[in-house]
């Protein structure tokens, strides 16, 4: 099975996306292809999901981006409740 950040690598990808779930060799193979990992806290906030691996992704030297995923979509009714 391909996690996203494997088909993240083979398709060169600059940034990746909702990354809920992202293990220690994930955070190592998107640090070596200088891929900026997107976290949206929110999505895992309001779907009781662990909150994204930030310092995981950090300490392996990822660049790390910021989200709210607060879209039409998504199941928050305000920002603030968040």
């Amino acid at each position: 099975m391909c996690c996203c950040w494997q088909l993240a690598e083979q398709l060169g990808a600059c940034a990746v996306s909702h990354l809920e779930h992202v293990s220690g060799e994930g955070a190592g193979a998107m640090a070596r292809a200088k891929a900026v990992a997107v976290l949206l806290p929110t999505t895992a906030f309001a779907m009781r999901l662990t909150p994204p691996p930030a310092r995981t992704l950090v300490d392996a030297g990822v660049p790390v981006a910021l989200g709210s995923d607060f879209n039409p979509n998504a199941y928050t009714t305000a920002m603030v409740s968040v």
